[in-house]
């Protein structure tokens, strides 16, 4: 009986250090105050450049993304370019259009000055 009303003021004095803010006080461990507080601040600056890491994956797949979807848009204008660049579809469309822009049927002449 005397050890269990020893254990529960204990447990009562542990629990009114914690709400005064007394704990480490109790317990003796302002020496280590430094180590602790270095601690701290290890782990606060893992998390800090884990958070880091992360946000710059996550930019990186963004730019995969645009990435891709930039190849595909450029393979389509090359391919439009090439269909282009021939000379027949040149002339096809401009029929189709009616335009009166035709190959040239004699070269070219050099104007002197």
């Amino acid at each position: 009986m005397k050890y269990v009303k020893k254990f529960f003021s204990a447990l009562i004095g542990g629990f009114k250090a914690i709400l005064m803010g007394q704990l480490l006080l109790k317990l003796k461990i302002e020496r280590f105050f430094i180590h602790i507080l270095y601690t701290f601040l290890m782990f606060w600056l893992a998390i800090l450049c884990s958070m880091m890491v992360q946000n710059t994956l996550v930019e990186i797949e963004k730019n995969k993304a645009i990435i891709s979807e930039m190849k595909i848009y450029h393979a389509q204008k090359t391919l439009q370019l090439v269909k282009m660049g021939r000379l027949e579809t040149v002339e096809q469309q401009l029929s189709r259009r009616g335009s009166k822009v035709a190959s040239p049927e004699k070269p070219a002449v050099t104007i002197e000055q």
